[in-house]
């Protein structure tokens, strides 16, 4: 009988899971590595760590186990990134992550060069830690290594280097480097041009789906495998999120609130947003497109009022407690309204200058209050990015939750009242591991369709619906709340 690999190249940790064909987690490893912050704004990794620490993790969840024969293996990723190879396929440089901000400049260059023409083709709006925004900023500013280099790609893709297969990415993951063509699923050789980059940096492009190649023998003897060994394309982090949440066709919406939020729903043809509070970008589902709201401070919200509000040298308050107060609060919070602002937004705004606020705070509002208020101004963010989809047609008939967030069973009762649907969690443990493994299991074979996979694989909890008497409160708090951002914002940063 064989297995299957699903690896997760998140931005703090890498994640292995092994499945076996019935769809059965046999095992799983998780191995950390450093943010590399070499200056203010500066966000990097070590491409070499990142594979010493995956090689380790397949190390363990292989040992867990007797039987080694692999069919296939896949990949999720941490998006955006920019890694930079030789021709010997070295570093040239630590890979710049999605968190960097070194490239306002040339973000602004972006937008001035391309102006109306980027969206259309790439579906979204440039931002700092974006592939094209991070490339252009090592052309201006170390020629050199520009120069160098001989092949980009995507964090994930520098794994597959790694196992003995020439440089390649997805149609998903690729997407997102706003260097692509959502709608001909491949790099923009317009974009390209217009920025002077050298076509022949960009490796060629599958679906996600695709078999791009076979583990070398050479780490195949490494890790004491056997079979196959079929290598798939993969995708990113949102996109494997989604297949581990079950997210395949229209009118499915994925709601995760982790350190940020994020709202995913698939498309079946691409919509791009006008006023650009959204991304469009290709699924790793052939043929289909999604959109991705973001808010930027969504658990870190609370997170950052539990450590540099709450918690002090004598007590440290748990997540637990804290939501129990809240409950005992009630719907609005009389009047206690936070904007999660804390970094600025994503969706809608694009306000990289926004702050976060506490608006009608009185002397009778508890700490319990003060957290619900800090759930519902996050519900509130998401429901923003959910109302951009209903604008553009695209109707939610199921949501999920997922993330640190729906582990809170008032958070749960918070979002699906501003939603005003029910919300369901599932059982699947390392969703975007797992949406690889899905990957490897439908790119194989094994599976004859994404849909089938799904079936087979993700199971969910029972539902939480919302709560019909507080629908009054939220509507019109919901109202208010999209009143304050304009309101306030000549008081931001200018």
């Amino acid at each position: 009988m064989s297995s299957f690999i699903g690896i997760d190249l998140g931005t703090q940790s890498v994640k292995v899971v092994l499945y076996d064909e019935a769809g059965h987690l046999l095992s799983l490893a998780q191995r950390d590595y450093p943010l590399l912050t070499p200056q203010i704004g500066f966000a990097e990794q070590d491409p070499e760590e990142w594979w010493k620490q995956t090689f380790s993790a397949l190390q363990e969840v292989l040992y867990l186990v007797s039987n080694r024969e692999i069919k296939a293996i896949s990949f999720s990723g941490q998006m955006h990134g920019l890694v930079m190879l030789d021709k010997n396929y070295k570093s040239v440089c630590p890979a710049i992550i999605w968190a960097d901000q070194r490239s306002e400049k040339e973000v602004h260059f972006i937008r001035e060069k391309l102006r109306s023409r980027l969206a259309p083709i790439a579906g979204s709006d440039i931002a700092t830690g974006f592939m094209g925004a991070s490339l252009c900023w090592i052309k201006n500013n170390h020629p050199d290594l520009y120069n160098k280099t001989r092949w980009i790609m995507l964090p994930k893709d520098y794994l597959k280097i790694k196992l003995g297969l020439p440089p390649s990415s997805d149609v998903a993951d690729a997407a997102s480097t706003l260097l692509f063509d959502i709608n001909q699923r491949n790099w923009s050789e317009e974009i390209i041009k217009e920025l002077d980059l050298k076509s022949s940096l960009f490796p060629p492009i599958y679906e996600s789906a695709q078999i791009i190649g076979q583990v070398s023998p050479s780490v195949q003897k490494e890790l004491g495998i056997t079979g196959d060994a079929f290598v798939i394309a993969g995708a990113g982090d949102q996109h494997c999120a989604a297949l581990g949440n079950g997210i395949i066709n229209e009118g499915e919406v994925l709601i995760t609130i982790g350190t940020g939020g994020q709202v995913f729903t698939t498309i079946q043809k691409p919509i791009v947003d006008s006023l650009l509070r959204i991304h469009t970008f290709c699924h790793a589902v052939p043929q289909t497109w999604h959109l991705l709201g973001a808010s930027l401070c969504a658990g870190l919200s609370l997170s950052w009022f539990k450590k540099s509000v709450l918690d002090n040298n004598h007590h440290t308050f748990d997540y637990s407690t804290l939501d129990e107060e809240a409950a005992r609060g009630i719907a609005g919070t009389n009047g206690l309204i936070f904007l999660p602002y804390l970094i600025g937004e994503r969706t809608p705004h694009r306000d990289s200058l926004a702050r976060g606020a506490f608006i009608n705070l009185h002397l009778t509002h508890q700490r319990g209050d003060m957290v619900r208020a800090i759930m519902e101004g996050v519900s509130m963010a998401i429901k923003d990015s959910v109302s951009i989809f209903e604008e553009l047609g695209i109707q939610g008939k199921k949501f999920i939750f997922a993330g640190g967030g729906a582990k809170s069973r008032l958070w749960r009762s918070i979002l699906s009242s501003f939603l005003e649907h029910p919300l369901q969690t599932t059982k699947v443990k390392e969703e975007a591991a797992t949406g690889a493994a899905i990957l490897a299991m439908v790119g194989s074979g094994h599976f004859n369709s994404f849909n089938e996979a799904v079936e087979q694989m993700i199971r969910y909890d029972s539902p939480v619906n919302p709560q019909d008497q507080w629908f009054p409160v939220y509507r019109e708090r919901y109202q208010t709340y999209r009143s304050l951002y304009p309101a306030l914002k000549p008081f931001f940063p200018q």
